[in-house]
């Protein structure tokens, strides 16, 4: 008694060619639902090190024009402060804009608060330079918030 059989594809025990056609539409789902998240955390992540980086140059180029520790402090005082405040509003600010209208806007408060740094004048007074950098960071820090949300 033998059974000849025709030869055929190798399959998975119990899968059929449709279960094959829904996987691999499957993988193109998952592949549309993970973008997202790709584009969020690559943008927190360039955003972190973009916000380190300047706050060490900051405070390298405030201790090479002879600030004091106390004058430093202020100019990132702001820069918390904002960052309380915008983490206390967060829920509020993500319902009301949804989500991609934070991060969009986080990303450009940022810009905005490094090409204020870019205008810092060699030639101005401290009380000014203490000022101008404080609001610029105050900047950054709703930035940083409104990224993260």
């Amino acid at each position: 008694m033998t059974k000849e059989t025709e030869p055929s594809k190798v399959t998975e025990p119990f899968e059929d060619e449709n279960e094959t056609e829904n996987k691999e539409k499957g993988t193109e789902v998952t592949s549309k639902a993970m973008r997202p998240l790709v584009v969020i955390t690559s943008s927190y992540l360039l955003y972190t090190v973009t916000d380190g980086a300047i706050r060490m140059i900051i405070l390298l180029h405030a201790y090479n024009n002879s600030f004091t520790a106390m004058q430093v402090a202020v100019m990132f005082t702001l820069y918390e402060l904002a960052g309380v405040m915008t983490n206390l509003a967060a829920g509020m600010i993500g319902a009301k804009w949804g989500l991609r209208t934070t991060l969009l806007f986080g990303l450009t408060l940022q810009l905005a608060g490094i090409g204020m740094l870019m205008g810092w004048k060699e030639s101005w007074d401290k009380t000014t330079a203490i000022i101008y950098v404080t609001i610029s960071q105050m900047l950054t820090g709703i930035a940083k918030d409104l990224t993260k949300l």
